[in-house]
């Protein structure tokens, strides 16, 4: 075979390579992984799903199934706790003799809006615990349970408005390596806050007393009195209030926060603006910011 013919089938091969790998690549041809639709059941073995939550406005009803699947123990960690169904099947679980423990985010178990959830668990002898940094700073923003049959973990609070009005994913599973593997987290940190109870982080918060809104990033995980002028009240698309004490919030070191589900106890909010407020509450970092988030109007004065 000479040189030039040597080339050519060389091409060849090479060009048909690239085209079967391009069409691997691009999708043309590659196999569709297959997620089956919401369905409210323990996931089966081997299963993953995919639930998007404002499909059929039932997450809750998903995690309730994956608590009454479990057969020996749940572990779970949650940013925001408020849906009394969950807690209510926890707290069956633990009846029936499954050994139950949670993880919370101090900041947020302390508040008037998740503190009954934690409380209910508590009295049921469910073991809660907080995160507690070695530098103060930092939540715990998980959002996932464990079981030994099954996980589910993704950006679902366990609240209403996450339920039925947030855009969320939630993935459920019983790849035994994806299970192991959050498992593996969910001990290590409840292990590593074992000390550190809901109940007393709730007992004892440590008061920064007064501080101006500059000072707030120094006193991140204690409760204060923030003081400024509020600059705006601004609401987002999914009806969130952010309360602005600088012109350009990105650069602010300091924000309150009003959730949705909370923002009509408050009345009308533009009335603060451009006077001094005094807002009170648990000092959280939220994307390198402090913040408080308020549930209550008693946290808000002028």
């Amino acid at each position: 075979m000479n040189s030039k013919m040597t080339r050519a089938l060389v091409a060849a091969i090479l060009a048909l390579a690239a085209g079967v790998v391009g069409y691997s690549a691009n999708g043309s041809h590659a196999e569709t992984p297959s997620i089956p639709s919401q369905t409210v059941t323990a996931p089966a073995p081997g299963s993953v799903r995919v639930v998007y939550s404002l499909d059929q406005k039932q997450n809750d009803k998903e995690i309730i199934a994956l608590i009454e699947g479990a057969k020996s123990y749940i572990n779970f960690a949650m940013y925001e706790f408020t849906l009394k169904d969950i807690a209510d099947a926890l707290v069956a679980a633990k009846k029936r003799g499954i050994v139950v423990r949670g993880l919370v985010d101090s900041g947020e178990g302390a508040n008037s809006y998740d503190k009954p959830i934690i409380d209910e668990l508590l009295a049921a002898g469910i073991p809660v615990v907080t995160e507690k940094h070695p530098s103060g700073n930092g939540i715990m923003h998980i959002k996932a349970i464990v079981t030994d049959q099954a996980y589910a973990i993704g950006s679902y609070n366990w609240t209403n408005s996450a339920t039925t009005i947030n855009d969320e994913i939630l993935e459920i599973g019983t790849d035994p390596g994806l299970r192991q593997a959050y498992e593996d987290i969910l001990t290590k940190l409840l292990e590593a806050y074992k000390g550190n109870t809901a109940a007393a982080n709730a007992a004892a918060p440590v008061s920064a007393g007064t501080i101006d809104y500059t000072e707030a990033p120094k006193h991140i995980g204690e409760i204060a009195s923030v003081q400024g002028t509020l600059e705006s009240a601004y609401t987002s698309k999914s009806g969130t209030v952010f309360l602005d004490f600088c012109k350009s919030y990105k650069s602010c070191p300091f924000s309150a926060v009003i959730f949705a589900d909370d923002v009509k106890k408050f009345g009308d909010l533009s009335r603060y603006e451009d006077t001094v407020v005094t807002v009170t509450g648990k000092i959280s970092s939220y994307q390198g910011q402090a913040e408080i988030i308020l549930s209550s109007p008693s946290q808000l004065a002028n």
